[in-house]
């Protein structure tokens, strides 16, 4: 008996486990972010960016951008070869928190560094002009 409620609490885990999974993707869907982007932790999408819509921050982020970002995205932010598109909606839907976090921790697997070594306010600079860019 024991071993069938232990049971019956594990498959009960499991669903939850797997219905929420579905709905964080299903989500990321309707946002329509990148796969990439949507690793973010949750809570990112709750952290508020100090400098938005700030003139400064904008030319600033643009500095940044053209100094650590362009050569890849390239100097319009439409991206190069396999990297993404900075203009486009999957990267646009993403709050400003996902974006300082994937600049912060980078996609390897895509070829972008993590950019922890700038200050954060740099890398709120970086987001801010890229909101900029709607």
């Amino acid at each position: 008996m024991r071993r069938h409620l232990i049971l019956v609490c594990l498959l009960a885990a499991l669903a939850f486990a797997v219905t929420s999974v579905a709905q964080t993707e299903r989500s990321n869907l309707v946002r329509g972010i990148l796969p990439a982007i949507a690793k973010a932790p949750a809570e990112t999408v709750a952290w508020q960016n100090p400098y938005q819509g700030q003139r400064d921050a904008i030319l600033a982020g643009e500095k940044l951008y053209r100094q650590h970002c362009a050569e890849c995205h390239g100097d319009d932010a439409r991206g190069r070869g396999h990297s993404a598109n900075l203009r486009s909606p999957s990267v646009q839907n993403a709050a400003p928190g996902e974006l300082v976090w994937l600049l912060t921790n980078g996609n390897l697997r895509k070829g972008m560094p993590s950019w922890s070594g700038l200050p954060a306010q740099r890398r709120w600079q970086i987001v801010t002009y890229l909101k900029s860019l709607r």
